[in-house]
């Protein structure tokens, strides 16, 4: 069974429509595309910490202070991204537990 690619995800953005309350918010892309925009966020921070690390590393860059950073970030959104996936695990064993 093949798997077929994400492509090219886009970034996560705030919709105004949600502030104004649930009747004035209309589902734009739904759960996937928050979903797909956080996986997006993510990679995107991991890439940049790739890139920090290495420049450390090869010595084009000094400031260790930027690199932290951009690792920490890297992490943060990974932890995200794994409390997201364990909640929706127990969301979906719960479901399964109900009685119909």
């Amino acid at each position: 069974m093949a798997i077929a690619p994400l492509g090219m995800l886009s970034p996560l953005t705030p919709q105004a429509s949600l502030a104004a309350g649930p009747a004035a918010a209309t589902p734009a892309g739904g759960f996937g595309q928050v979903l797909q925009g956080l996986l997006a966020q993510n990679t995107t921070a991991q890439a940049s910490a790739d890139e920090a690390v290495r420049a450390v590393a090869t010595g084009e860059a000094q400031d260790l202070h930027t690199v932290s950073l951009a690792v920490a970030k890297a992490d943060l959104s990974f932890r995200l991204i794994l409390e997201l996936r364990n909640r929706l695990t127990d969301a979906l064993s719960e479901v399964t537990r109900m009685q119909v």
